[in-house]
C-alpha cells in the first residue's frame, strides 16, 4: 500500500445501516466510531462528516469493508466514484487474521475491520468498480435464480406425490400449474439468451469466461457467477484465497495434543458459489474418468464422501486459478494439483 495513506476506516455494513471506525494519522490506539443509514443520503453524510468535522483528507485514506454482496456494493461504488481508495476483503480473512475475539456488535466489528486494514496495509488490494456489463450479468443471474426457485417450489409437491405413487394427484397438479411452469421456462430461456449476448459484449469478459469453461466442473453459470463476484478475478491473489471465499478451503481444527477435531471448511463463504461448485464436482465425478477414479479410490480408503467431494471442489478452484493466471485453456498435463483429504 502507498506510504501516503494516513487514515484507515473500517466499515461494518448491514441491510439498513453501517458503522464506521476511523484510525486517524496511523494512531491505532485512538479509534473513533460512528454510524449512518445505508443509503445514498447516509453515504453523503459520512463524507461530509469525515471532511468537515474529522478533517480527513480522503486521498490519504483507505476504506476497508467486508465483501458481503449487495449490501456492501452500493457504498463501495459510491466511494470509488468519489475517488476514494476501497479495499474489499473476504470476511473470513479478517476474522481469522485477528485471532480470538470476544464480543460482537456492529461498532466492534467496524473497529476490527479498521484494525485489520491498518495491520495489513502493505497487502491492501484496491477494489475496482465492475464494468456495467458485469452488473447486467449479475442482475440476469439473480433473476434466473429467483425463477428457478419459483419453478422448483411448484414442482416439488408434484415430485413428492409421484414418489409415493399418487400419479393421478400429481398429474392433476401438473395440469393446473402447466401455464405457470411453461411461462417461467420461457422467461428462463430468454434470460439465458440475454446472458449469451452480454458475454460477447466485452472481449476480456468473453476471454475469461471461455478460459473458465475449459476447466472440468466449471459450467456456464458458475463461470458467470465467478466473473462478477471476483470482478474478473481481480479480487483474489491466489487459489487459496478464492477457495476460502468459495467455502471449499479446508481448515484444521486442532490445538496441541488435546483438541483433534476434523478438518473442516469455513461456514463464512458465498453459499451460492459453494452450491454451484458442489454440483460441478458431482457432475465431474460422474463424467470425468480421472475424477471418478480419484473419488472411488479415496472412498475405498475410508474417506468421508463429502470430504472427497470437497477435495474435488478444491481441485476445480485450483485449476481455474492456474488457467486464469496462465491465460490458456485447461490441459490435464499442465496443471498438476495435489489436494490432501484428511
Amino acid at each position: 500500500m502507498q506510504t501516503k495513506v494516513q487514515n484507515f476506516i473500517g466499515i461494518d455494513i448491514s441491510k439498513e445501516t453501517f458503522d464506521l471506525a476511523l484510525i486517524k494519522n496511523c494512531n491505532k490506539n485512538d479509534i473513533t466510531s460512528t454510524g449512518f443509514d445505508n443509503t445514498i443520503t447516509g453515504f453523503k453524510k459520512m463524507k461530509k462528516l469525515l471532511i468537515k468535522e474529522f478533517n480527513i483528507d480522503l486521498k490519504k485514506t483507505i476504506f476497508c469493508l467486508e465483501y458481503t454482496g449487495i449490501y456492501s456494493m452500493a457504498i463501495a461504488k459510491f466511494l470509488v466514484m468519489e475517488g476514494c481508495s476501497v479495499w474489499m476483503e473476504n470476511p473470513s480473512q479478517i476474522k481469522y487474521s485477528l485471532g480470538l475475539q470476544r464480543g460482537k456488535n456492529d461498532k466492534v466489528d467496524a473497529k476490527r475491520i479498521a484494525t485489520y486494514a491498518y495491520k495489513n496495509r502493505e497487502d491492501a488490494r484496491l477494489w475496482e468498480l465492475p464494468k456495467d456489463v458485469l452488473y447486467q450479468i449479475k442482475s440476469m443471474l439473480a433473476l434466473r435464480e429467483r425463477l428457478m426457485d419459483s419453478k422448483n417450489a411448484i414442482l416439488h409437491p408434484i415430485k413428492e406425490l409421484m414418489s409415493i405413487g399418487e400419479k393421478q394427484a400429481a398429474e392433476n397438479l401438473k395440469k393446473v400449474c402447466k401455464k405457470s411452469i411453461d411461462s417461467m421456462e420461457k422467461d428462463i430461456e430468454q434470460i439465458e439468451k440475454k446472458l449469451d449476448g452480454l458475454i460477447e459484449v466485452d472481449e476480456e469478459i468473453s476471454r475469461l469466461y471461455n478460459l473458465a469453461l475449459s476447466v472440468p466442473g466449471i459450467g456456464k453459470f458458475t463461470a458467470l457467477f465467478l466473473l462478477y463476484h471476483t470482478n474478473e478475478f481481480k479480487m483474489y491473489k491466489n487459489a487459496k484465497q478464492l477457495a476460502t471465499y468459495s467455502g471449499v478451503a479446508p481448515f484444521e481444527h486442532t490445538s496441541g495434543t488435546s483438541v483433534k477435531g476434523k478438518t473442516r471448511v469455513s461456514h463464512m463463504a458465498n453459499k451460492t458459489l459453494k452450491r454451484l461448485l458442489t454440483m460441478g464436482a458431482i457432475s465431474t465425478i460422474a463424467h470425468n474418468g480421472e475424477m471418478k477414479k480419484y473419488f472411488d479410490r479415496k472412498v475405498k480408503e475410508g474417506k468421508n464422501k463429502m470430504l472427497v467431494i470437497n477435495a474435488v471442489r478444491n481441485k476445480i478452484i485450483h485449476r481455474l486459478a492456474a488457467v486464469i493466471k496462465r491465460g490458456t485453456p485447461y490441459q490435464k498435463w499442465t496443471t498438476p494439483v495435489v489436494i490432501t483429504v484428511n
